[in-house]
């Protein structure tokens, strides 16, 4: 005879139905790192600073959404995304970089940064091992507008007084290590061929 056996008792329904809104509310705080901006972001009229590129970065979807996406410029930490969420850096100086954003694994694009010119690249979750990781995919603005819909995408900068680390010397050579094998293997043709978007 089977006893005692339930799969959760009076008093631990009660405890977690009780837990269920701070649950709740912590997985929709802000990212760590990043403050909240209060104004809407309109990626339409992004514009980087004079004789520098701007780089739009947004997740387009809450799938994940607990998760952060820690995303880097080389091996420098330039902000990072949870659940709906976007941010913009405004001053990149031109040339080739690599972006580089860290959850379970490592995910790599390479950019040829042009001054005077706006890049839009889309993070979406995937399923992994323990947690979401992630793709990155340039787009256009207007592909990114239409993946963010409606109700916009909250909007976020970096925190002066809550600093986070760049990558070590071992994870940016791992992860351009695996993006130019990955190259002559014939991936990453959208990173290749992206040119972003001039502003006039």
């Amino acid at each position: 005879m089977i006893r005692n056996h339930h799969i959760l008792s009076g008093g631990n329904f009660i405890r977690l139905f009780l837990l269920f809104p701070l649950i709740m509310m912590l997985t929709a705080c802000g990212p760590s790192h990043m403050v909240k901006k209060e104004e809407p972001l309109d990626i339409m009229t992004v514009k980087p600073k004079s004789g520098k590129a701007a780089l739009v970065i947004a997740r387009t979807t809450n799938f994940g959404g607990a998760v952060n996406f820690f995303t880097h410029l080389d091996k420098k930490f330039i902000g990072l995304t949870k659940g709906k969420g976007c941010f913009v850096k405004t001053d990149i100086e031109p040339g080739l970089q690599y972006l580089i954003a860290r959850t379970e694994s490592l995910e790599t694009g390479k950019i040829q940064f042009e001054p005077d010119t706006v890049y839009y690249v889309q993070q979406s979750p995937r399923i992994g091992w323990w947690v979401a990781r992630v793709t990155l995919s340039p787009v256009t603005a207007e592909h990114m507008l239409s993946e963010i819909g409606n109700d916009g995408c909250t909007f976020y900068e970096l925190d002066p007084a809550d600093p986070y680390e760049d990558l070590s010397d071992h994870e940016y050579q791992e992860a351009v290590t695996d993006y130019e094998r990955e190259i002559t293997e014939g991936y990453h043709k959208e990173f290749t061929e992206y040119k972003g978007r001039k502003i006039h």
